[in-house]
């Protein structure tokens, strides 16, 4: 008892940094016992979540029509916009997923609490890091919407003016540089912004760390394999829970597939943007040192972001393809349990994935591949600029 207690308690201490971000974005799963007044309270919060999002990829994307033959502006204006889309995405694919998010939550705290010693040291093995990547993430996506919230102050210090710019671009067919509007527009600019930040962090970090608790479900599979007997008469019971265990896994494997694949493909769309349009802002501003801040700290956060998605993804199918080499490596010789072991390394043969709607697996090759493309598509754009 005593060690269940220690592992939920270091469990509720490893996943607070996301759970704080994913509530304030209306995302992590409600207990099963929540009564309708939690509900009720869930479901509008969403729906201001999803207004004030909406309406500023509305302002934003007006912005980009209104600057199309300024490449500079329209280029910043649709990094923008693309960071709402994507916030859009997400929170359109947790809202319809609940379900599964709740299942993956109460899988991830149901192994925590249950596991044995050995399973624990694995765990920990294969998810501390992971977390403390995912608040390292948080953190960086909070300096950068502090950067973008300060950056107008930074600018009208650097060039000595008091002009009324407002952190994210946008159009709001209003003259929002007069009094009251500019500060009304400004509070609801900076509020919007601030909720589109949690909602990159939140569930970027939410993805890293379920995915990376999927992977180490079929490393502890792995253990367990190698730890038969085929001479031991509890063989036969063992291999018949590692045969449990792994469809469990496969099971969680399929939820978070359900969960994210459609989230992975634009995520990896639009990233492509992301990089491209900060990379070319920082290219075109370096005088502006302002700008230069706040778009570095943008594109090191969205190549991280990407780079989070496709290694926790690279991990889920390196571990779930050696789960296979652990079934051929277990001692069965001279019993019977080859025929069985066969079967299991036949199916590992087809390992777990997470998709980009299955177009192409998350993994490190399609990071590699989405980097290429972006800085591709960055050297046209300079060489539009140009010209």
């Amino acid at each position: 008892m005593d060690m269940r207690l220690s592992n939920a308690k270091e469990y509720d201490d490893l996943v607070k940094p996301i759970v704080i971000a994913t509530k304030i974005i209306s995302i992590w799963p409600l207990d099963r016992e929540s009564g309708k007044k939690a509900i009720i309270l869930r479901n509008c919060h969403t729906a201001a979540m999803f207004f004030m999002v909406l309406s500023m990829s509305v302002a934003t994307t007006t912005d980009v029509i209104n600057t199309i033959d300024d490449l500079d502006e329209a280029t910043e204006c649709a990094l923008i916009c693309t960071a709402f889309y994507l916030c859009i995405l997400r929170l359109t694919v947790y809202s319809l997923h609940r379900k599964d998010m709740l299942y993956i939550v109460e899988t991830m705290q149901s192994d925590w609490v249950s596991a044995s010693y050995d399973d624990v040291l694995i765990l920990r093995e294969k998810c501390i890091f992971t977390f403390r990547l995912a608040k390292y993430f948080i953190s960086t996506v909070a300096i950068t919407i502090l950067l973008f919230i300060c950056a107008p102050f930074v600018e009208g210090i650097i060039h000595g003016t008091n002009a009324r710019v407002l952190p994210f671009r946008g159009y709001f067919f209003v003259n929002h540089t007069i009094s009251p509007i500019f500060e009304i527009v400004y509070t609801y600019n900076v509020v919007s912004g601030c909720f589109s930040a949690t909602t990159i962090a939140g569930a970027t970090g939410f993805n890293l760390v379920v995915v990376m608790h999927g992977s180490a479900k079929f490393a502890i599979l792995q253990r367990r394999l190698r730890a038969i007997k085929g001479t031991e008469k509890t063989a036969e019971a063992d291999l018949a829970a590692c045969i449990k265990s792994h469809q469990d896994a496969i099971a969680f494997a399929d939820a978070l597939e359900r969960v994210i694949n459609i989230l992975a493909l634009g995520q990896f769309v639009i990233s492509t943007g992301l990089v491209c349009f900060a990379g070319f802002q920082i290219t075109s501003m370096m005088e502006d040192r302002g700008r230069l801040m706040k778009y570095t700290a943008f594109l090191n956060s969205a190549i991280l972001e990407l780079f989070l998605f496709s290694f926790s993804g690279n991990v889920l199918i390196e571990e779930s393809e050696a789960v296979g080499f652990a079934a051929y490596g277990s001692d069965w010789y001279g019993s019977n349990l080859g025929q069985t072991l066969q079967m299991i390394i036949m199916r590992c043969r087809l390992p777990c994935q997470i998709t980009a709607a299955k177009f192409y697996s998350m993994s490190l090759e399609s990071f590699a591949t989405v980097l290429s493309t972006s800085f591709s598509y960055l050297t046209v754009l300079q060489a539009t600029n140009e010209e």
